[in-house]
């Protein structure tokens, strides 16, 4: 049997539903990934990057080895449980996504303020990142 795909845009309904820290809550809906993400949260590790004067912004969350490359939007995240779960089908979401929602909810994350000038040195920093665990995984 075909397993059903859930739209990423019913995990953020599910999110909208938590009220504000209710961790009880957030276990509940989302188990083991959604206590990872409250960890990320209490640890202040997801970032939003805003570069100056362009105003263009970047969700990172910190991982325990790597940084994650977030966008929000279209529900993605550059970590191995996305790859490997999202992806398949057999998670709605990982954690960093579930703490990069809830903190741009609760405004709780590390505003960072770089220059126009870091922003392609960065992303090549993060996306090298990337490449190199794709590397490893495949």
């Amino acid at each position: 049997m075909e397993k059903e795909m859930v739209d990423y845009r019913d995990v953020l309904e599910a999110l909208e539903k938590v009220r504000g820290l209710d961790f009880i809550q957030l276990a509940s809906f989302f188990g083991d990934r959604g206590e990872k993400a409250w960890e990320l949260l209490k640890e202040n590790r997801v970032k939003l990057y805003v570069f100056w004067p362009s105003g263009r912004v970047m969700w990172i969350v910190v991982g325990r080895e790597k940084e994650y490359i977030i966008y929000p939007a279209v529900g993605y995240c550059g970590c191995a449980d996305f790859y490997f779960a999202v992806m398949q089908g057999r998670a709605l979401v990982c954690h960093h996504l579930i703490a990069q929602r809830l903190a741009e909810k609760l405004g709780w994350y590390d505003p960072v303020v770089e220059e126009d000038g870091l922003y392609d040195s960065l992303m090549d920093e993060w996306k090298k990142i990337e490449v190199q665990y794709e590397e490893v995984s495949l």
